[in-house]
């Protein structure tokens, strides 16, 4: 697709339009994520990172519970 545009920016937002994610940049963010929960990348999977968000919020929960008495 890339030789269909000028630089790596417009294929990019030419795919992005295509899909219908709106930006360039939610796209490479999707890029990334596939590849670390593939494990050609590192950082955190989506199941981390789910993982974590769920602990974030339980204690956001227990500190509310914990100023209430």
């Amino acid at each position: 697709m890339r030789d269909d545009h000028p630089n790596e920016t417009a294929a990019l937002q030419a795919v992005a339009d295509q899909l219908g994610i709106g930006s360039r940049e939610t796209l490479r963010n999707w890029v990334k994520q596939h590849e670390i929960d593939a494990g050609t990348r590192p950082g955190t999977t989506t199941e981390e990172s789910a993982q974590l968000k769920a602990l974030k919020k339980e204690n956001a929960e227990l500190k509310r519970a914990n100023e209430i008495r």
